[in-house]
């Protein structure tokens, strides 16, 4: 029956926001007890992507010594992107803050191509759209607190 309600929960979102919804788990709680650790359900969207090609790869991180790190996001999302907005729904521990990563993989290849000096080449994008003149931004500058089934829209860049 939980798992019902979930779906109802998920279509009534994708409806709201208007799009698709990669979902991690289908039948994800909104927020269940696993083992000893509770988990929440965090809705990031990303607009501003320049085209529906390839997808949009993201990770939700919960904290500064794990920002960025390979494979060291809480839960990641590889979402398909229409009309220029991508929909991630993870599922991941209850934490006072998090933070989102996301590139837009046009030629699914699966990394960010760079040109000759390093820069990027494809779209990213960081929860509260922050933008460093040089190089990522902190977990701190990038952190979040999540609500209850709000999407958190961001948006995506092009270039430095």
């Amino acid at each position: 029956m939980e798992s019902s309600i979930v779906k109802k929960v998920v279509s009534f979102l994708a409806a709201a926001v208007g799009g698709l919804l990669v979902v991690a788990s289908a039948a994800a709680p909104t927020l269940a007890q696993q083992g000893s650790a509770l988990t929440r359900t965090v809705i990031v969207v990303v607009r501003s992507l320049r085209s529906d090609s390839g997808q949009l790869i993201g990770g939700l991180y919960t904290s500064a010594s794990v920002w960025l790190g390979e494979d060291r996001a809480a839960a990641n999302c590889h979402a398909p992107i229409h009309r220029g907005e991508a929909h991630c729904v993870f599922v991941v521990p209850v934490t006072d803050h998090i933070a989102f990563a996301g590139m837009h993989d046009e030629d699914g290849n699966g990394q960010m191509n760079r040109d000759i000096l390093g820069l990027p080449q494809e779209g990213y994008a960081f929860s509260n759209d922050v933008r460093e003149p040089f190089g990522p931004p902190t977990f701190e500058a990038a952190s979040f607190t999540p609500r209850a089934l709000h999407p958190f829209i961001i948006h995506a860049r092009y270039g430095i």
